[in-house]
């Protein structure tokens, strides 16, 4: 018994040790805006890249903004700039609006500015870059043990208005300043950015579906994708439920969900940490699209959507060909090239392309598609930047857009009644 309570002790000293480490080195980060506006310098929180337009957004602890001039200036750019193609982009764990995750999304868009078909295209290249304290402390072990305080922070940011208010905004700025054709927008959310996109859109989904919106605005954005998004699965699966009842299928995406097989952020430390707190909570049993039998939600309370084998839907699969470069990169050939069936190209060996396939896995067909990703692709929790990665991103970014690909599908239709049929509730 004695070797009992001192395990137990031992256990509760840890534990408020890591707990008096973590509200240390919450005052060690900076809690004031790193690109604030100032008298001197009204524009700072703009710059100039090569190729493309670079402004920030950041909030504090609480979601709130920090610098209000700073969406002014975001909202001012994107009205005056013509043919806008806006990236929002909101970053995750162990980042901010100073870390090197900055820089590696700038080189994207500067890539993406340089691809015959954005130049062809006359589109000129926005990034969007929402900043906020992902990263308490950059210490060996104890930057891990920031995952849920950096969690809930995320949450306050998805459940607070300013966040949602500014991706609404910057939206808002696009459409009601350009014409339908003369503008596109995409909203980036990765991990605990992920959450707050999925959250956002949530609302704006609900409101198209219930008319309260019109269909071309309701949505923050023309495509919305999440990688590696550190969020429980009760939303997606709710989600997934509102669509596949509305009869959505053979629509193209409008929502992208791309998690890594080797994300063990999401795939270990996620459930691991969900699982204490699930003890302490009540789950009811719901119904699953695609199946025929309820689940009881804490499955859901407890993995990501990502690695939830019940609402991944969609998977990368490597095809056994490769085709010639002819001097193409991957990004240059997935944004120029209409490839069947949701084909991308990769950039392999000897100047060669592999080709790889977005491939539907279930019978569930909605514009929801939540990707498992091999880790060729994209490698861990973090590595969302590298070569591999942004050409798949630049695939889906065509295969869902009118503007680049004739033979992208319809828009979904949200405003259709439910099909009661589709919930599959057997009797309890």
């Amino acid at each position: 018994m004695l070797s009992v309570n001192v395990n137990s002790a031992k256990a509760c000293v840890s534990v408020l040790l890591a707990v008096a480490a973590l509200s240390g080195v919450s005052g060690c980060s900076h809690l004031s805006p790193l690109h604030a506006n100032t008298a001197d310098n009204r524009k700072r929180s703009v710059g100039l890249g090569d190729g493309y337009q670079l402004a920030f957004i950041e909030f504090g602890e609480q979601g709130s903004y920090q610098d209000f001039s700073q969406l002014q200036n975001a909202i001012e750019l994107v009205k005056k700039t013509p043919r806008p193609l806006v990236i929002t982009y909101v970053h995750g764990w162990h980042n901010n609006a100073g870390s090197a995750d900055v820089s590696r999304f700038s080189q994207w868009l500067s890539e993406l500015s340089k691809t015959e078909a954005i130049r062809a295209s006359g589109f000129r290249l926005i990034g969007i870059y929402f900043g906020w304290r992902g990263e308490l402390t950059t210490a060996p072990i104890i930057r891990q043990l920031t995952f849920y305080n950096r969690k809930a922070a995320a949450e306050r940011l998805a459940s607070n208005f300013d966040c949602f208010d500014a991706i609404a905004a910057i939206s808002a700025a696009a459409r009601s300043s350009h014409q339908p054709r003369e503008q596109y927008t995409v909203l980036i959310g990765h991990s605990f950015g992920g959450l707050i996109i999925e959250r956002s859109v949530a609302h704006a989904i609900n409101a198209e579906i219930h008319g309260q919106a019109s269909m071309d605005r309701a949505l923050p954005a023309d495509l919305i994708m999440m990688v590696n998004p550190a969020s429980d699965s009760i939303l997606t699966r709710q989600i997934f439920t509102a669509l596949h009842v509305r009869h959505t299928e053979d629509t193209r995406p409008f929502l992208v969900s791309l998690t890594s097989v080797g994300d063990g952020a999401t795939g270990t430390i996620f459930p691991l940490g969900t699982s204490l707190a699930a003890t302490t909570k009540a789950f009811n049993n719901v119904p699953v699209p695609g199946y025929s039998k309820t689940e009881s939600e804490r499955r859901f309370f407890t993995s990501t959507p990502g690695h939830n084998s019940l609402l991944i839907n969609y998977e990368t699969q490597k095809q056994d060909k490769t085709i010639n470069s002819r001097g193409s990169n991957a990004i240059e050939m997935n944004l120029s090239h209409n490839l069947q069936g949701h084909v991308f190209t990769l950039d392999g060996p000897a100047g060669k392309l592999e080709l790889w396939k977005l491939n539907r896995i279930t019978n569930v067909d909605i514009p929801y598609w939540d990707v498992k990703v091999d880790p060729s692709i994209i490698r861990d929790h973090g590595d969302i930047w590298n070569p591999r990665a942004r050409a798949m991103m630049a695939a889906i970014f065509r295969i869902t857009n009118p503007m680049l690909n004739r033979n992208v599908k319809p828009r979904a239709q949200l405003q259709q009644p439910p099909d009661l049929k589709r919930m599959h509730l057997p009797s309890q």
